[in-house]
């Protein structure tokens, strides 16, 4: 017992535990053998540059004697990773040998030779000393070595780090200052109370201290209002300030940004759900701010179209340049413009830039007439607006809109001439529902016009080969008369005659019947009604022939048993229907005596 209290090692040791608390022994059966965490905690920051990896092309290039610039990423830290110091004072110290060290890192960013001269510091401070104890000098030592970050430096205060350990130093660094940050006190911005760091948040752009609890409190309103612009800091004059200070530092004023990023909201507290909405609303206002913004031309859709300059936000993330960085963007295409009006080289233009995707629903469209994609060989024409629309484009419009259906897929516009309603795009190859404009299933589009699984039914049951309320007018309309069917041991009724007066409403009556059968009774409009005619026979909905010869021909007229009265009003209904004026027609085909229709 006597022998361990005349052992100089046990009162260095207890001195040494005396001024550093958190000195541990990690053996517990070696007593003379203890570790120590020593802070690297440089005097001002230090610009750290992790340099890329060798790749196989930057070694081809090396090999080749070909220069090639390599990809350096810079951070600027104000903690480095601490280092382990562990001390091993062995038996015959301090008379006989000198103190046993060995330096340690984590991760491994401090460079083997320095590590070996701190270790060769240690015999080199006992010999100085006399052979004397040294443990305490050599811990001062290495924190003040630490403090020039051990004079690894360049000369313009840069850091070399291998990049295998950038995010493990970049992440100590971060945790460094929040646990610094949070021992200390402070005045809240806002509310003025002295808060503890733990309770207080200070922003990444300016430094600004403010409580947690008021900026939840004020951006969680903000941002559920939609208010985004003001997300930012706090303080009322912050931006003046830091304009202020990049002009000393930089001698340009450039307008730095302002709004705040997902990342630091969630470091605020705010919850995903938030956040989400701020990132999907700092987006839209991003593309409406844009006057080149170019959406979808498909109505149910009106996306953005794909725009390296506003990219669509994935998760949490929000893909933004800041105003200082567009400005300089700005500034440099105005200098390559001047320089291209100098030079005085004519611009090419590429019609693959006219391709645009969108980003919802990915179709593939034309950025000059918004149509769907027609390859760079097409020259389309831009899409005018309605206020620069002529009365003849007007009236296209206008008659495209009625007789024709769009196509879902592409929104081309399809008119149909003759057969059913089951139509297929001819740009696009789609199929559609010409009554209603549905997408159709290619392996079996007439399920659309029947009873589908379940027993439901579409709005276009059974009007398979209905034809719409629309006439077409781009050729000469022709009016068809036929005969309706007579029930079987049925008299054919006499027609009476035409009124003096013809009628109205486009409806014609008292017609007789086609080659002296049985007389017509039916209800038609402009030439279109869907009647039932059975004086040559025909059943019930078979589709009638067609006499190209029946309209503007009186022989035609004549020989369809028409007396002069009806031959008259018929002519005059064909003038009224060519200009599309037949409902002021007087009179109607209502009447209980109406028995032709025309068709």
């Amino acid at each position: 017992m006597d022998s361990d209290s005349d052992d100089p090692r046990y009162s260095e040791l207890e001195t040494l535990e005396a001024i550093y608390p958190e000195i541990r022994h990690p053996d517990i059966q070696d007593k003379f053998t203890f570790e120590i965490e020593l802070p690297v905690e440089p005097q001002a920051p230090v610009t750290v540059t992790f340099p890329a990896a060798v790749t196989s092309e930057t070694a081809l290039a090396d090999n080749l004697g070909q220069p090639l610039e390599a990809e350096v990423d810079s951070s600027q830290v104000t903690y480095l990773p601490s280092l382990t110091l562990r001390i091993t004072l062995p038996k015959g110290y301090p008379e006989d040998n000198p103190p046993i060290a060995h330096v340690s890192t984590n991760p491994q960013w401090l460079p083997q030779t320095t590590i070996e001269k701190l270790v060769g510091d240690g015999p080199r401070l006992w010999d100085e000393a006399g052979r004397d104890m040294v443990a305490f000098t050599y811990i001062d030592h290495v924190q003040r070595a630490a403090e020039d970050v051990f004079g690894i430096t360049s000369s313009d205060g840069t850091l070399q780090v291998a990049s295998e350990h950038k995010l493990a130093v970049l992440d100590y660094d971060i945790k460094a200052k929040r646990a610094a940050f949070e021992k200390g006190t402070y005045e809240c911005g806002i509310c003025l109370d002295p808060k503890k760091g733990s309770k207080c948040h200070k922003m990444l752009d300016c430094n600004h201290i403010f409580c947690l609890q008021c900026l939840l409190d004020f951006y969680n309103d903000a941002i559920k209002e939609g208010n985004l612009s003001t997300v930012k800091c706090l303080s009322p004059n912050c931006a003046k300030e830091r304009v202020a200070s990049q002009a000393k530092t930089t001698g340009k004023q450039k307008k730095p940004k302002t709004s705040l990023s997902p990342s630091e909201l969630l470091q605020i507290g705010l919850t995903d759900e938030t956040v989400k909405r701020y990132v999907a609303l700092k987006y839209k206002t991003e593309l409406e701010s844009d006057k080149n913004t170019v959406y979808c031309p498909r109505q149910w859709c009106n996306g953005a179209a794909r725009s390296k300059k506003h990219k669509k936000p994935e998760g949490l993330e929000l893909n933004e340049v800041s105003d200082g960085e567009s400005e300089t963007e700005d500034n440099n295409d105005g200098a390559n413009d001047d320089e291209k009006a100098g030079e005085k080289k004519p611009l090419k233009f590429d019609r693959g830039e006219l391709l645009s995707i969108c980003e919802d629903c990915g179709f593939a469209f034309c950025s000059r007439c918004f149509q769907s994609w027609h390859g760079e060989l097409k020259i389309c024409h831009p899409r005018a607006k309605d206020g620069e629309l002529t009365e003849d484009q007007k009236a296209s419009l206008e008659y495209i809109r009625l007789h024709t259906s769009p196509c879902p897929t592409c929104d081309a516009p399809a008119q149909k001439t003759h057969g059913c309603n089951h139509m297929i795009c001819s740009r696009c190859q789609t199929h559609f529902c010409y009554l209603c404009s549905a997408w159709l299933d290619p392996a079996n589009p007439y399920m659309h016009y029947n009873t589908i699984p379940g027993g439901k039914v579409t709005s276009c049951y059974m009007r398979l080969r209905e034809e719409p309320v629309a006439v077409a007018r781009e050729a000469p309309l022709v009016l068809r008369l036929f005969d309706n069917e007579q029930p079987q041991g049925a008299q054919p009724a006499v027609p009476p005659a035409a009124p003096d007066v013809p009628p109205a409403g486009g409806r014609g009556q008292n017609a007789a019947n086609r080659g002296g059968g049985a007389p017509a009774r039916g209800r038609g409009r402009g030439g279109r009604g869907a009647g039932r005619g059975g004086g040559r026979g025909r059943r019930q909905g078979q589709e009638p022939q067609r006499n190209p010869e029946a309209a503007g021909n009186a022989e035609a007229i004549q020989q369809e048993g028409l007396d002069a009265a009806q031959q008259a009003w018929v002519r005059h209904f064909v003038q009224m229907a060519l200009l599309d004026a037949e409902d002021e027609i007087e009179g109607g085909s209502d009447d209980d005596d109406d028995n032709f229709l025309i068709r």
